[in-house]
């Protein structure tokens, strides 16, 4: 991997763990759109790491199911399956209305996505 390379994984894994932090004080300050989206982001960004870190292509929503399907199968995990549809749920969440968005159903879920954020990080190196 090239200096540019690790920079752009270290880039990824860094913004993902950032947007975390930013999903639990929106959820924590009650806005459940923002804490979601940021939910689904740290997910989105540590898949780009780890897609970056293997050489893998990530241009378009649907590759973080191939970099999750793809992860799961090379490291025989299946937490990671279990986690992998958690993102997408906490991302279409920015399409509901306020009154169906439940907070106590939107926290857990973000911790999930800090537990597969911790799975993946260690495959970015």
């Amino acid at each position: 991997m090239t200096t540019a390379d690790r920079a752009e994984v270290e880039d990824f894994a860094q913004q993902s763990l950032q947007l975390l932090e930013r999903a639990r004080k929106y959820v924590a300050d009650g806005d459940l759109h923002q804490a979601s989206e940021k939910a689904w982001g740290a997910a989105a960004h540590m898949a780009k790491a780890v897609a970056a870190a293997n050489g893998w292509t990530y241009e378009k929503h649907s590759d973080f199911s191939f970099v999750l399907n793809n992860t799961w199968l090379q490291t025989g995990d299946d937490r990671i399956r279990e986690l992998r549809g958690i993102p997408n749920d906490l991302h279409g969440y920015h399409y509901v209305r306020n009154r169906f968005l439940n907070a106590d159903v939107i926290a857990p879920d973000i911790e999930s996505v800090a537990e597969l954020v911790e799975i993946l990080a260690p495959l970015t190196e």
